[in-house]
Parts: C-alpha cells; sequence; structure tokens
C-alpha cells in the first residue's frame, strides 16, 4: 500500500509497542523512596572520590573505573552541551526501515531488524529489574550555562527518561542494530559515502551517551556487547538466510496460492 510506505510505519508501532515496557522499569526505579543525600556528600562533589548514589542502587557501575588518586573516571568525562544532538538522533534511526527496499525481500529483511531491535531491549530488562542503579550524573549539568536550546532540550529529555535503566545502554545497542540494517540496504543501493557518514554519526552517538551524562563507562561497553551479540547471533544469520532464499520464496502471492 501506498508504494510500500505504509510498512515501515507499521512495523516501527509495533516494535515500540513491544518494546515499551522500558517506560516502566525506569519510572519504577525512579519512584522508589529513598533518602535524600547528606551535606557532607554533596560538598565533596568536586573531589570526584565520592559517590552520589543512593539507596536505590543494587550496584554502583561506576566503582569499576577510578584513576591513581580514587576519583571516577565517569565523573572525570567533560560535560559537552552540543552532544545531546547525537544523543538525540537515536529517534532518527528509528525510521531506519523506510531504507529497505519496498519489496517482499525488503520487508523480510525489515522484520529481521525488528525482531534483533526488539531482543536487545527484552535482554536488557531483566538487568534493569534486577540491578538498577541511579545515573548519578546529571548534577555535573550546568544547565544555566547553556545555550537556552541546548537547556531546553537536556530539561525535556531529564522529565521523560529518569536517571535509571543503566547498563546495558539500549541507546548504543539499538542504534547500532539498526545501523547494521540500514548500512545492508544502503550498500545494496551502492552509497557507500551514506555509509561512511553512518557510521561516523553512530560513533558520535557512542560518544554522546558519556558527555551527556546520561550512562556510565560501564553501561556503554555491555551496550555494546549486546548490540554485536545480537547482531552477530540473530540479525545477521538471519540476513544470510534471506541472502540464500530466492524471490519467488518471498512473494506473498506464491505463498497465498500454496495455501489455497
Amino acid at each position: 500500500m501506498a508504494n510500500g510506505l505504509i510498512y515501515p510505519v507499521l512495523l516501527m508501532f509495533a516494535v515500540l509497542v513491544l518494546i515499551s515496557p522500558y517506560m516502566v522499569f525506569n519510572r519504577m526505579a525512579a519512584w522508589s523512596d529513598h533518602t535524600p543525600l547528606s551535606e557532607e556528600t554533596v560538598a565533596q562533589r568536586n573531589t570526584f572520590k565520592v559517590s552520589q548514589q543512593d539507596e536505590r542502587t543494587v550496584w554502583d557501575p561506576k566503582s569499576l573505573f577510578k584513576d591513581g588518586e580514587g576519583r571516577f573516571l565517569d565523573y572525570k568525562i567533560p560535560v559537552v552541551d552540543w552532544s545531546i544532538w547525537f544523543y538525540l538522533s537515536l529517534f532518527a534511526y528509528y525510521f531506519g526501515f523506510y531504507a529497505a527496499k519496498k519489496n517482499e525481500r525488503g520487508r523480510a529483511e525489515s522484520l529481521v531488524m525488528a525482531q534483533g531491535w526488539v531482543l536487545s531491549s527484552w535482554i536488557a530488562f531483566p538487568c534493569f529489574f534486577l540491578f538498577p542503579a541511579d545515573i548519578d550524573l546529571r548534577w555535573q549539568l550546568n544547565l544555566q550555562q547553556m545555550a537556552p536550546l541546548h537547556q531546553f532540550l537536556f530539561k525535556a529529555f531529564h522529565a521523560l527518561d529518569k536517571p535509571f535503566n543503566a547498563w546495558p545502554c539500549l541507546h548504543i545497542a539499538q542504534s547500532f542494530i539498526i545501523a547494521t540494517g540500514v548500512a545492508r540496504w544502503w550498500i545494496q543501493r551502492k552509497w557507500t559515502w551514506a555509509v561512511s557518514l553512518l557510521w561516523l554519526a553512530w560513533a558520535g552517538l557512542w560518544v554522546s551517551v558519556l558527555t551527556t551524562k546520561q550512562h556510565f563507562i560501564w553501561d556503554t561497553i555491555m551496550g555494546t556487547l549486546l548490540g554485536v551479540g545480537v547482531w552477530f547471533l540473530v540479525v545477521r544469520p538471519g540476513f544470510r538466510h534471506l541472502d540464500n532464499t530466492n524471490d519467488e520464496a518471498l512473494d506473498d502471492s506464491l505463498l497465498v496460492r500454496h495455501l489455497g
């Protein structure tokens, strides 16, 4: 229908419904009661040696990474306010299904990518539920010194996404899985220049989860492993299976005749 333009949006809607529990886990962790940080703890923020975690955290991911003086590396990563654009670019990846060919093969390949996208989320959800971690990094943002637009974007995103659901970082895992599908479809069109730009943009997104103070170093490592793992075990085999399947086997009309 509509020259193949309706299928991608319906598939994207189906995926968003299937991954919607993300917000449930995010709010569940944030709603838990906790004791406010003591004035003594707050006063030691600039040392980068005292964790700002509260008791909602089961395990502090930044505890793995310290320098020789005992300062948390996650706290030492600088804030780059304009990197919020790379961070928000995740939502552009959601329209990746439109890069697929508007035929049965393109729709089948889109389903493979959709399954990888959903599976990555459902692998992460138990971690969010069992190991909630307060991403105690936002105190490093000086919103008042940011440009008005950046200030608005940070405030809007903070209102939408509470500082939980730390690891694995789905921002990285999901964007990687989608990027592999988009890269495949652009290579089919011989748009190698676009593929190069895509991976440069993805690298910017990877870095932005740290420079916007949205995630810990540990989160990025686990998010990368999750994305690569799902691609290697699910998405790549699915694409290879379709590569070995002829067009007639993917023809819906032929399938209907066989069923009839």
